[in-house]
């Protein structure tokens, strides 16, 4: 099986060109003003090793803010710790690591707190410091992985009144691979099948569920388009590391398949990595993202629920 904080290094520039611009103008736009005095106050769930914090610092989103990163597996945070200090000394930021779980990063116009959090979601947002008091939220590639109706409210009240939500690349049931072959129709069907088993959360409707499911929790939209990944060969080959997260996805299918079809998938998933390795694979997925302002928070806690977080389409 792949390794994990390697694919999500090497998916990043596949979500960079796949956020929807104009739901990021949108999150801009209505950003509160950020200060030194008063800085943002963000959390990212799943936050995985970072990317995220680096896209928005890269594209001049977060200025002054106090950044959370909060994510079940610590050893993503880790691998966070050791790579944005990195990262950010090489944009130009002074950095100044307070402790092994924050550092400081400071240039022309922008000075960023960021904590690192290791903790499952739900126990996080069972404490009480913790309900309202975030200027905004950020789910990155997640929100496809939970039982919306349970999870969606929660999530929500962890946002101050008004506070503002951006929920991203929630896939949406399309999953395409070019040029077709034999059993693909089949093999991408079964695929989508077991994504959807009700023992499974989540599933390939999630990105189009978002709508009802916000609206039901009392949340306003802004803004919300696709986001939909991209991978194709360019004259010499994929770019960056985009190889790799070809390779991810596909032995992402075989895991979900395992065990679940009467298909058997050793030519298929051969002569896939066979293509990705020629530099032939294309690779579309369809999601989408959101963002808005949340509910009032409410006096009344709904209980918790763990689910396990997997690759999924995120």
């Amino acid at each position: 099986m792949f390794d994990f904080t390697h694919y999500l290094a090497a998916k990043k520039t596949v979500d960079d060109r796949a956020l929807n611009r104009p739901v990021l103008e949108q999150l801009v736009i209505n950003l509160p003003e950020q200060t030194v005095a008063a800085p943002l106050h963000v959390l990212e769930v799943a936050a995985g090793i970072g990317t995220m914090l680096e896209r928005l610092l890269e594209w001049d989103v977060l200025t002054n803010v106090v950044y959370t990163a909060l994510d079940q597996q610590a050893t993503y945070l880790a691998e966070a710790a050791r790579r944005l200090p990195q990262w950010a000394a090489q944009q130009g930021f002074q950095v100044e690591s307070t402790s092994p779980q924050q550092f400081k990063l400071q240039r022309a116009g922008q000075y960023i707190t960021v904590n690192l959090v290791a903790a499952d979601l739900f126990d996080f947002m069972r404490l009480a410091e913790n309900q309202g008091q975030w200027d905004l939220l950020i789910a990155h590639a997640f929100l496809d992985l939970v039982d919306l109706s349970v999870a969606l409210p929660q999530i929500l009240e962890l946002l101050k009144p008004n506070g503002l939500y951006y929920f991203t690349i929630n896939f949406d049931g399309e999953t395409i691979l070019l040029p077709q072959i034999q059993w693909n129709t089949e093999v991408i069907n079964n695929y989508h099948w077991a994504m959807n088993q009700p023992q499974k959360v989540g599933g390939t409707r999630s990105g189009r569920m978002l709508f009802p499911q916000l609206q039901a929790a009392g949340a306003q939209i802004l803004a919300a388009g696709s986001s939909d990944w991209v991978v194709y060969p360019h004259h010499n080959g994929y770019l960056h590391e985009e190889a790799y997260f070809l390779h991810c996805i596909i032995d992402t299918i075989e895991a979900t398949l395992h065990g679940k079809t009467p298909l058997n998938l050793t030519a298929w998933l051969a002569q896939r990595h066979a293509q990705i390795e020629r530099g032939e694979l294309i690779y579309i997925a369809h999601q989408l993202d959101f963002c808005g302002i949340s509910q009032p928070p409410s006096s009344i806690w709904r209980g918790s629920k763990n689910y396990p977080l997997s690759l999924g389409e995120g």
